[in-house]
């Protein structure tokens, strides 16, 4: 009977064997301890939103936005823009911040001329001092109206997809954002469910 001879692998190919087997196994390090993963662990991007347990991160604890309303109702007579007790929100800007405002309210104007005007100013002492109007209201009958961002759209709008943030540039500190009130061309302003959202878009 003819025997058969074995054929060895060669020096080069047990090298190249090993290699690839090394390549292959990688080397992977155990954590120490629990509840240890630190930022550093983790590849970026590695997280998605679906790895993350529902409820584990909350808007609360992002603070993001600051609210504050006052159901009213709220009255005036004054033609200068008056603090009838807010609604008030306080923000912290950072450095190169934006800070974005949203406010809205129902309004009513009872009395005076045909201009008669019952206005809604938005006030911050040292960014705002002159307290810009962002909504008027016009006529007896309760209207809603919403900010409307852009230059010179100082009325707000009745609709709500028409609505939106104002966004303005300011420096690094603490700002407390403020509704104030007034009546142009006489008689009473009414005012009720006043709104006013604020917050940072670093």
């Amino acid at each position: 009977m003819k025997s058969t001879r074995r054929r060895l692998p060669s020096p080069a190919m047990l090298v190249a064997l090993v290699a690839l087997v090394a390549a292959l196994t990688g080397s992977a390090v155990a954590l120490q301890g629990k509840n240890s993963v630190k930022s550093n662990d983790i590849a970026p991007n590695a997280v998605k939103s679906s790895d993350i347990a529902a409820q584990a991160v909350k808007p609360a604890d992002l603070d993001l936005i600051e609210v504050d309303g006052e159901t009213g109702p709220l009255s005036t007579t004054s033609g200068p823009a008056i603090d009838l007790g807010g609604p008030s929100v306080t923000v912290q800007v950072p450095e190169t911040g934006l800070v974005a405002i949203y406010a809205r309210g129902t309004g009513q104007v009872v009395g005076g001329n045909n201009n008669a005007r019952a206005q809604i100013h938005l006030f911050e002492p040292t960014l705002l001092p002159l307290a810009p109007r962002v909504l008027e209201f016009a006529g007896p009958d309760p209207q809603l109206r919403i900010t409307t961002p852009g230059p010179g759209e100082v009325d707000g709008t009745p609709a709500l997809t028409r609505g939106g943030w104002i966004v303005f540039p300011a420096d690094k500190g603490t700002y407390t954002f403020s509704l104030r009130y007034s009546s142009g061309g006489g008689g009473s302003a009414i005012f009720s469910n006043t709104g006013l959202w604020a917050g940072v878009v670093g």
